[in-house]
């Protein structure tokens, strides 16, 4: 658990006026797919802060990962490329520091 916890802070633990921030982040995105992808529908049973619980209802209690939010996860992180894209596209035609 402590190397989750390295990783990714729980929503609930980050303070409100940055949690705008947490889902803007690609890095949330990506994590919550990584992690949901591979373990959120495992049923093993692990201890857990001192108790047993499976790993995906961990994910869920804990980081509110669920299975079903995987095309959400999907359509975000294939949105950032795409907007990242059509910004660069629109800035340096606009922004050309070469005219005389």
């Amino acid at each position: 658990v402590d190397i989750i916890n390295m990783l990714a802070i729980p929503v609930q633990q980050i303070p409100k006026w940055w949690i705008w921030l947490y889902w803007a982040t690609p890095t949330n995105w990506t994590l919550r797919g990584l992690f949901t992808s591979q373990y959120g529908d495992i049923q093993k049973q692990v201890a857990v802060f001192g108790k047993w619980q499976s790993i995906s209802s961990f994910l869920k209690d804990y980081f509110g990962f669920q299975q079903d939010q995987l095309g959400a996860v999907a359509a975000v992180l294939l949105a950032y490329p795409v907007v990242f894209a059509v910004l660069f596209t629109y800035f340096m035609s606009k922004l050309n520091f070469q005219r005389r």
